[in-house]
């Protein structure tokens, strides 16, 4: 088995890379990261901002180091990952399935993550007037709501987003569920999403994961 370590940070994006690395169960080591004034360091202090930027090119988490290879990027670990347990099918099991798998992930990280979370908590990004970013987030939290939609109407009378059984689509929704919690959003309108992580949360393997990162659980 390789050598894999995960670099991630509680409750962030790397949650969903957890979850299926402890459901492939293999081997591995998990390093705490957090923000700091300084950037992106460890927990228990033995890896500096400075040292981090050397694993993750921008000091970002996740970041998957393998037999000293760093793989950074949701979707290439998530990838990876999926590629220790092919027998699971995470990536779907037809090629059709694998492209509509890769598609869900692909429109999660860059509209779901990127623009809407992105305008909502980093509205700097889009605009250098500070007097511009109530607007930005308002703006940001109306494409979330429509993000949260068209997840839940995609899950209508369906237990998985691709075919029928997990992929690396539905484990990547799980943090974003959580970060509505974060962010004042309500998400009763969105019962199916919701059933799907309930659903994923159930297994021993994301209770794992989600103690871990002291995150609460989605049916608590």
């Amino acid at each position: 088995m390789p050598d894999i370590t995960l670099y991630f940070a509680n409750g962030a994006c790397s949650l969903a890379s957890h979850i299926l690395l402890e459901e492939t169960g293999v081997p591995y080591k998990a390093v705490r990261m957090h923000l700091t004034p300084r950037g992106v360091e460890s927990v228990d202090g033995t890896i500096s901002h400075e040292a981090y930027c050397k694993i993750h090119h921008a000091g970002l988490v996740p970041a998957l180091a393998v037999d000293g290879e760093v793989i950074t990027e949701s979707i290439a670990i998530l990838g990876f990952i999926a590629s220790l347990k092919p027998e699971k099918h995470w990536e779907g099991k037809t090629a059709i399935e694998r492209a509509k798998v890769y598609q869900w992930l692909s429109w999660t990280v860059g509209t779901l993550h990127g623009l809407a979370y992105g305008m909502m908590l980093r509205p700097d990004r889009v605009s250098v007037n500070p007097d511009d970013n109530p607007k930005i987030r308002e703006k940001g939290r109306g494409v979330v709501h429509a993000a949260y939609t068209r997840i839940d109407k995609a899950l209508v009378d369906r237990e998985f987003l691709v075919g029928d059984s997990d992929t690396l689509a539905d484990f990547y929704l799980v943090p974003f569920w959580h970060w509505a919690g974060r962010n004042d959003i309500d998400m009763s309108p969105y019962p199916n999403y919701t059933r799907l992580v309930k659903r994923i949360e159930a297994k021993e393997t994301a209770a794992r994961a989600l103690k871990n990162e002291s995150v609460t659980p989605a049916d608590r």
